[in-house]
């Protein structure tokens, strides 16, 4: 008998594994889910009303841009016929001269008249979307209605292309809406030429997204695998990566939610061609997308993604001159910063933070990076104990998946006990070697010789093996060699002289992955 898929979880611990919070990516899918909208060739076939969109699509070759440009001369002669005393409308700001601007002035209006609120209202999906734990970075998509908007106002829109390149975005508490948007009904991206136009800059639109890409979990939702649109940009995307480490993160960070064919719910990791390159994604299949959306609110992030915004916003406006930079932009205290005779324009704190002179930044101030490096040199200078009741609650709560405990639990085996408070870092400290090893990729498993010695691991040619990899190889080794001498060897001869390195150009999941290996085996399999 199979073992029945957690959807909601497995998904909420492959985002923990991210330091940055997720991105939407949504498509028309998604509006026609919950507005129950057309679909493109639906919603063109509404305007072909001189002959059937069929007969468009087959003299275009069953091209729906090409399809739609021949429809969109076809309309506008029609259009002006009916409308050349409508100067309201030809002769407004939105309006640009070419044949296409009819017909997306009509579809505008049309999409306009969509009741969302209506449609939307009581739907149990969206109000797991809606949740206010949920937490994302921001949202990109290809639609031109106005369904994102109406269930996030508090983010700010930019629409098509030149919003992007030309009023910097803050990749934080956003929506990119790439294709246009019936609010400026020009700028739809609909006919063959619009797309040519679009393809010309879509090596920029690439270039600016590609931070996201990297930085970021990108759930694609309302797509099908194959959309063009979504592999173009991905090709572009996956051409700038300069090496096997960065392809691979960029396959990581990217998430498909499409539904089942067989009603058959499914998590993985699928093999993508995207141009000459091939890349591993995770690929959901699931009817029920409120499980998707539950998974979004595991983690906690304590100011609204809409007020990151405007920091961020506000921080890039004060030092994108030099000028009288000192005085914009400085580090005091709160009375000092807010005394009637500061020059400071900008006010931020976020966390913990103490004077120099007041000595150590004390435990509220380590972070996750901390408790990886004290596994490795055991150079924290806090008591065990204190760091598994001071820090580790506060620190599990943003890293669900991997970080290293059992080094402290060790100290006070008792605590366990009184974890019910503390959810997240309770499964942390149950997680067990099992756990981990089943995250390491299937492929790299396959690969991995139990014969190498942790230095056959080492010298393998970078060519042949990406450092995530070896990374993965050495956890395998480890776990099949678990003696105390090892765990000395891996921290001694591999990762306290690479630890800086490896923070920097590894894969953090990787890395951290393999720290909590030896945790566990060292503090908790070797120890028990």
């Amino acid at each position: 008998m199979s073992q029945k898929i957690d959807i909601e979880k497995e998904l909420a611990e492959l985002l923990s594994e991210s330091l940055s919070a997720p991105f939407l990516f949504i498509g028309s899918g998604f509006s026609r889910r919950y507005l129950n909208l057309p679909d493109w060739k639906g919603l063109l076939s509404q305007f072909s009303t001189s002959m059937p969109f069929d007969s468009y699509l087959g003299t275009a070759d069953n091209d729906l841009p090409k399809a739609a440009l021949a429809l969109a001369h076809d309309f506008s002669n029609e259009w002006w016929k009916l409308n050349k005393e409508r100067t309201d409308i030809y002769q407004s700001a939105n309006w640009i001269p070419a044949v296409e601007t009819p017909l997306k002035y009509e579809i505008a209006q049309y999409l306009n008249q969509v009741d969302i609120k209506s449609k939307i209202q009581d739907n149990e999906e969206l109000k797991e979307l809606l949740n206010e734990k949920v937490v994302i970075d921001g949202i990109i998509t290809t639609n031109w209605d106005k369904l994102l908007e109406t269930l996030f106002p508090k983010l700010k829109i930019y629409t098509g292309q030149s919003d992007l390149f030309f009023k910097h975005p803050q990749a934080i508490g956003e929506i990119f809406k790439i294709h246009g948007c019936i609010s400026k009904f020009s700028s739809l991206i609909l006919s063959k030429n619009d797309y040519e136009n679009f393809n010309k800059k879509n090596a920029y639109l690439a270039a600016k997204l590609l931070s996201i890409f990297l930085e970021n979990p990108v759930i694609f939702i309302g797509y099908s695998i194959t959309d063009k649109n979504i592999t173009d940009l991905l090709e572009l995307i996956a051409d700038m990566m300069e090496s096997s480490e960065q392809l691979e993160r960029l396959g990581k960070n990217l998430i498909f939610l499409t539904r089942p064919s067989n009603d058959k719910e499914a998590i993985e990791s699928v093999l993508m061609t995207v141009g000459e390159r091939k890349l591993y994604f995770t690929h959901i299949r699931t009817n029920d997308f409120s499980k998707v959306y539950k998974a979004l609110q595991h983690s906690e992030r304590k100011i609204p993604v809409h007020l990151l915004r405007i920091f961020k916003e506000q921080i890039y406006n004060i030092v994108k001159t030099t000028e009288e930079a000192d005085r914009r932009i400085a580090v005091k205290d709160f009375d000092e910063a807010t005394a009637d005779n500061s020059e400071i324009e900008f006010v931020v704190g976020v966390g913990v933070a103490q004077n120099e002179s007041n000595g150590s930044r004390g435990l509220n101030g380590i972070g996750s990076i901390d408790i990886c490096k004290d596994i490795v040199f055991d150079d924290l200078p806090f008591n065990d104990i204190d760091v598994l009741k001071e820090s580790l609650p506060q620190l599990s709560k943003q890293n669900r998946t991997y970080l290293p405990v059992q080094k402290y639990l060790k100290a006070d085996p008792s605590f366990l006990s009184e974890l019910e408070i503390y959810p997240a870092l309770k499964n942390l400290c149950l997680n067990d070697l099992k756990y981990y090893q089943d995250k390491i990729n299937s492929y790299v498993i396959r690969k991995f010789d139990p014969s190498w010695t942790l230095e056959d691991i080492k010298s393998r040619d970078d060519s042949d093996c990406t450092i995530n990899k070896k990374l993965d190889f050495m956890a395998l080794w480890l776990i099949n060699n678990q003696e105390v001498n090892n765990c000395t060897l891996l921290k001694t001869e591999f990762l306290q002289p690479e630890f800086d390195n490896l923070k920097e150009s590894a894969d953090s999941s990787t890395f951290r992955r393999l720290i909590c290996i030896l945790d566990q085996i060292e503090n908790n399999e070797l120890h028990g």
